[in-house]
């Protein structure tokens, strides 16, 4: 079952759906795979949602205004129990009978991973652009951004209880950075691990939370949050340098204990995000991937303990309120700075003499 939203204003939106396979290293980690595969069912993911946003602001004038966005295009996807894509969307600007200057695009996806428990791997891109460098003392520039979330939540079909080893649950940004190292891109994670607390929508809602710019990219939602289990602390990447870079992110348990006591019947979930912004030239590339894993120390403990006895859960008992991308009234500000802005449009204008 999937709930689609889109909205355009002069951009061209498509949705696309492209199968990501992964190659399995060895015979062991094959069997662990299968293995997995069979106690679950099926290698679906829980709940996905992901939404991608193409606008633009003028500098010093709209850029760090609230209300100042003007949006191209955007779109938002929310699925659950779905097939290894997950929610999928994907927003460009490249449409030259629509809009004659090229502000870039953005995309992101979710999809269930092949490792042990079809944990999440979540992609997210953002390219910018901009119009009107060294022709105006304001010219327009692009603010995007890519979102995307996904939740695993796995059941204790046994008749005895589980310890669930919470610090056992990682994962890593492996993305990339293009542009001037003045107008930095900025890539932001997180990871938490909570109770079927937040199967009431309320609670769900605070874990969810996109309407701050702390909450973009990490989680609203703390230890004190209810459902709390652990909680990654993940500071968001900024980064003007180009190449391949890291963003490990780690759980904290929230009570006092590695191992959480999983009664039969009861369901745990993993929920992770990723987020990406780009403002004006360059791009924000974290499309390769933000993969949540199984630390390889706890691996054979996972498979001996953990997936003959675990069920992926229905989706369908959630009831998350989602909305669209937040208004980042004041991201274009952030990750170009006004002297990174001023420094920018110097260059331009010093291009053009």
């Amino acid at each position: 079952m999937a709930m689609r939203t889109f909205g355009s204003l002069g951009a061209s939106v498509m949705v696309f759906r492209s199968r990501y396979s992964g190659l399995l290293a060895g015979a062991a980690l094959g069997a662990a795979v299968a293995a997995a595969g069979a106690a679950r069912a099926d290698d679906d993911l829980t709940w996905s949602y992901a939404s991608a946003r193409v606008s633009t602001c003028v500098v010093g004038v709209t850029c760090g205004q609230s209300g100042g966005l003007t949006v191209l295009g955007q779109e938002t996807s929310v699925d659950v129990n779905t097939d290894s894509n997950g929610a999928s969307v994907h927003v460009n600007d490249y449409s030259p009978s629509l809009t004659p200057n090229n502000y870039g695009m953005a995309f992101a996806s979710a999809e269930a991973g092949t490792g042990l428990l079809a944990l999440p791997v979540l992609k997210a891109y953002a390219s910018g652009g901009g119009s009107g460098f060294g022709t105006t003392p304001n010219p327009t520039i692009a603010v995007n951004i890519a979102t995307v979330q996904a939740i695993q939540g796995y059941t204790n079909t046994s008749a005895n209880a589980l310890l669930i080893p919470l610090s056992a649950f990682t994962g890593l940004v492996d993305y990339e950075m293009l542009g001037s190292p003045s107008n930095p891109g900025t890539v932001y994670a997180g990871l938490a691990i909570t109770t079927s607390a937040i199967l009431d929508s309320t609670i769900a809602a605070q874990w969810f939370g996109t309407s701050t710019v702390s909450g973009f990219g990490q989680f609203t939602g703390s230890c004190g949050t209810p459902g709390a289990l652990a909680l990654s602390s993940a500071a968001p990447a900024v980064s003007g340098a180009s190449g391949t870079q890291y963003l490990p992110v780690t759980t904290s348990s929230c009570t006092g204990s590695d191992a959480y006591t999983l009664n039969p019947g009861d369901s745990f979930y993993v929920w992770s995000r990723l987020s990406v912004v780009r403002a004006s030239f360059g791009v924000t590339d974290a499309s390769h991937t933000f993969n949540v894993t199984i630390t390889p120390e706890a691996q054979p403990f996972v498979q001996a303990n953990l997936v003959p006895s675990l069920m992926r859960t229905d989706g369908a008992s959630l009831n998350i309120p989602t909305s669209a991308v937040p208004e980042p009234s004041t991201w274009a500000m952030m990750i170009l700075g006004f002297g990174g802005a001023g420094a920018m449009l110097r260059r331009r204008r010093f291009a053009t003499i």
